[in-house]
């Protein structure tokens, strides 16, 4: 379809020559090419207009959406054809990093879902996000952004006057022209020095202030020693030109005004672009969706905001659209795409009954679901909401790093006055000079932001994965857990009940199935929802009885069927000693068993229980072999908790069963304080809660209960255990990267610090240089590798009951039982 519409329009000849020369943006791949019509549909509303554009005059008004698919700098270009293909659109400009695009149109010649649907037909999806948030970010960045753009400016022409100066003006006889080039160097220099200036004087001056007031110079604030190099400098050269005699440095004030602006703006940008996968991820849940009075009338709908949507209404979701709430199943199958909310992108069957969640795309057939939750109170709201509102508590690394700052903004204004009586002594002339370029050089800005920047892109590239960390205290804590403590049910298993063995008469069985469809009990759902069941509806059911906390009973086409605990079905039946043995065995291994009787005899048993999750033998043995120890601890009964340990190779006394709320509490404490353990604790449940607050670091896996969310450090949204290897191994890849980038900007400070104090470095090359050690720490920021996936490192792997002792090869395995 897109090739198609490109040759059409007559793109393809530029676009396709821009796709091969560009790189991709962030590997993304190009959306679907079918637009959301109720999102179209809104794109012309009058509140939506009102919320998400602003007027520029009486015609024309502004807008940025969100636009999915763009990858490319062919993207680009497609995309800002718009003015020239659309009458109505003045101006389209993409920000491909961010993948937003600004708009100016006139609402009265095109409509905005116009330009929609033709976006739509190369493949790109537009979608509203809340301006208010973005803004709220961006409105300083966009402000540093100008006061940068203006000193680079400046600059520029200072530098123009300098290599008049540089190159012989300053030895020809007109002293006019020496002294007009120095006056208006000097006037351009001002104008820097107080605009872009401003950003470290303040900073410095309130820093200082508060170190006069508490008595303690550690609270000076790194901008300080760079507001005392900008203002030595210029005062040393504005003294110059006034008295005529004199070098002047107003080209290296203003670039390195210039360049010290355009490192903060792009520490500012690199952090907001790690915290917009929130707006993104919210502008794709639609406003708009198609409600309907009963089922009955499921063709007669009515397009509504989503905020006017009530709980139990029903609405219509068609296949290729975004769920716009969390709700119930009321009519219809289909599979439903959920890597919104977990990072897996493999299609999931839905069925009457059964929960969706908002942000998740129904992708094959129409269904109708009964609201249960809208906006902030669906679950991706909820979440959302967590994050916004995280705990602003610092990392020890991070202190450790601003302690650093303070101790070196002190060293450094110690060794600036020690430069100064040194260069005194040697060459008087020369002393403001090198001072100037030791300020410069040493200044700690990458120290400052080696820490912070690297927490903030691995949270973003954690989110991403379905691990929402809440604060950056619990990414260096997790490097340092000894313990990890883990939920039973929900955590190591799956959490449902299913069918795990059977002995004896699959006639019975299959009886017993169907007269548990007559029961709402757990064990019936597990039975019913057992793989290989299948029964008649001919056959001819009658006299059903459930006897509560016992079992099912009734009539089969004549025959008397009964399903239950072993004990009461002993109570009317014969015992069958090879159907006793097997549920003795049943009940030493930790499972629930079920007897089945026909006609008065016992003839047939069941084993039901949660099963271990498959990939928990793997990612128990790689915590364990990084030197962890490994507790289960549950609420369930003791026998089953040392069976589940006894599958995953845990030690039994490090199995504790039967354990409350209190319980759990008391023990992770007891680890922390009599044992000096630092704990971990996984679980799920409004039982975990206490436990995940009380640990050091507390996950909470996904399908978690809200009080585990809200106790919880870490909240995981993709199913299983496979994010736990992911979340342990990005938290230590983090410190590494914080490790390397405190590194570099200590290095590079004491190198430059000595250059500077032996005379090597002029405060031009200075200013040049100390943007430089920013921006490396940016780039190692960007480049690590946290929270890529899951890379088991673990020497050992179970697999099928046998052992891989060794792997020479890709393509040999050897296996020891």
């Amino acid at each position: 379809m897109v090739y198609e519409a490109l040759h059409k329009a007559g793109f393809s000849s530029t676009y396709y020559k821009l796709q091969d020369l560009s790189p991709t943006r962030n590997g993304k791949k190009p959306a679907n090419a079918d637009q959301d019509s109720l999102r179209l549909a809104e794109l012309d509303t009058n509140s939506f207009l009102e919320e998400h554009t602003k007027a520029l005059n009486e015609q024309t008004r502004s807008i940025e959406l969100f636009l999915d698919g763009v990858h490319c700098a062919a993207c680009v270009w497609l995309v800002e054809r718009l003015p020239f293909e659309m009458s109505g659109v003045h101006n389209a400009r993409l920000d491909l990093p961010r993948a937003r695009l600004y708009l100016e149109f006139e609402p009265e010649k095109v409509a905005l879902s116009a330009i929609g649907q033709w976006l739509a037909r190369f493949g790109y999806a537009v979608s509203a996000f809340h301006q208010d948030r973005s803004n709220q970010r961006s409105r300083i960045e966009q402000s540093l952004l100008i006061k940068a753009g203006i000193c680079w400016a400046i600059a520029g022409n200072v530098m123009l006057f300098a290599f008049a100066l540089y190159s012989g003006l300053s030895i020809v006889k007109d002293s006019s022209l020496l002294a007009g080039a120095r006056w208006a160097s000097f006037v351009l220099a001002l104008i820097a020095t107080v605009y872009g200036g401003s950003e470290f004087f303040k900073r410095a001056w309130v820093s200082m202030q508060i170190a006069m007031k508490t008595r303690d110079l550690r609270r000076l604030h790194i901008d300080t020693p760079i507001s005392i190099g900008i203002l030595v400098g210029f005062g040393h050269s504005a003294w110059a030109t006034i008295t005529g005699s004199g070098e002047i440095w107003f080209d290296s004030i203003t670039v390195l005004i210039a360049a010290l602006l355009t490192a903060r703006w792009l520490q500012l940008r690199s952090r907001r672009i790690a915290g917009d996968a929130s707006d993104q991820l919210l502008s794709m849940i639609p406003s708009m969706a198609r409600r309907i009075s009963t089922l009955d009338a499921a063709d007669d709908h009515e397009v509504v905001r989503v905020d006017s949507l009530r709980k139990d209404d029903i609405i219509e979701v068609p296949a290729g659209e975004v769920f716009p709430v969390d709700g119930i199943i009321a009519r219809g199958k289909s599979n439903v795409n959920n890597s919104v909310l977990t990072g897996e992108s493999t299609p999931e069957p839905i069925k009457p009954g059964e929960k969706v969640q908002a942000g998740a795309t129904n992708l094959s057939s129409p269904v109708y679901i009964r609201v249960h939750a809208t906006g902030e109170d669906t679950r991706v709201g909820k979440l959302l909401a967590w994050i916004q509102n995280q705990e602003s508590s610092k990392a020890r690394v991070v202190l450790l790093a601003d302690k650093l700052s303070s101790y070196f903004v002190l060293g450094l204004l110690a060794l600036s006055a020690l430069t100064a009586l040194l260069w005194l002594q040697i060459a008087p002339k020369e002393a403001a000079h090198h001072v100037v370029a030791l300020l410069v050089i040493s200044c700690p800005c990458a120290l400052g932001m080696a820490t912070p920047l690297a927490m903030a892109i691995a949270s973003g590239r954690a989110a991403r994965k379905g691990i929402f960390i809440k604060s950056d205290e619990a990414i260096q804590q997790l490097t340092e857990i000894d313990t990890v403590v883990l939920d039973k049910t929900g955590t190591l298993t799956n959490g449902a009940m299913t069918l795990v063995d059977r002995t004896g008469d699959h006639e019975a069985f299959q009886l017993a199935i169907q007269l548990e469809s007559y029961s709402n009990h757990p064990i019936a759902k597990a039975l019913l929802r057992s793989n290989g069941v299948c029964f008649t509806d001919n056959n001819t059911v009658t006299d059903v009885e459930s006897v509560a906390g016992q079992g099912i009973r009734g009539y089969i086409n004549g025959h008397k069927v009964a399903a239950g605990r072993p004990a009461w079905i002993r109570s009317f039946a014969t015992p069958n000693s090879h159907i006793e043995s097997a549920i003795a065995s049943y009940i030493s291994n930790g499972y629930t068993p079920v007897a089945i009787a026909m006609d008065g005899i016992v003839v047939a048993g069941l084993a039901i229980g949660d099963k271990v999750r498959a990939e928990a033998h793997a990612i128990l043995a790689s915590i364990q072999a990084e030197g962890k120890q490994v507790y289960i601890l549950s609420g369930d009964h003791s026998e089953v908790v040392h069976h589940v340990a006894e599958q995953l190779n845990i030690p039994s006394e490090r199995a504790i069963g039967d354990a409350s709320p209190e319980d759990k509490q008391a023990f992770i404490k007891q680890l922390q304080t009599q044992e000096g353990r630092t704990v971990a604790m996984i679980g799920d449940g409004v039982n975990d809660a206490a436990a995940l607050k009380t640990a050091q670091v507390g996950i909470a896996v996904q399908g978690g209960a809200t009080p585990s969310l809200v106790a919880a450090d870490v909240f995981m949204t993709q199913d299983g255990l496979d994010t736990i290897n992911t979340l342990f191994q990005g938290t230590h890849t983090v410190m590494r990267v914080i490790q390397r980038n405190l590194g570099i900007s200590l290095a590079y400070n004491l190198l430059g610090a000595t250059a500077a104090i032996l005379g090597l470095v002029t405060p031009l090359v200075a200013a040049i240089a100390m943007p430089i050690s920013s921006m490396i720490v940016v780039v190692s920021s960007i480049a690590q590798k946290s929270f890529l996936g899951n890379r088991r490192n673990s020497a050992e792997f179970r697999v099928q009951g046998a052992k891989i002792v060794s792997a020479p090869n890709p393509h040999t395995l050897h296996l020891a039982p």
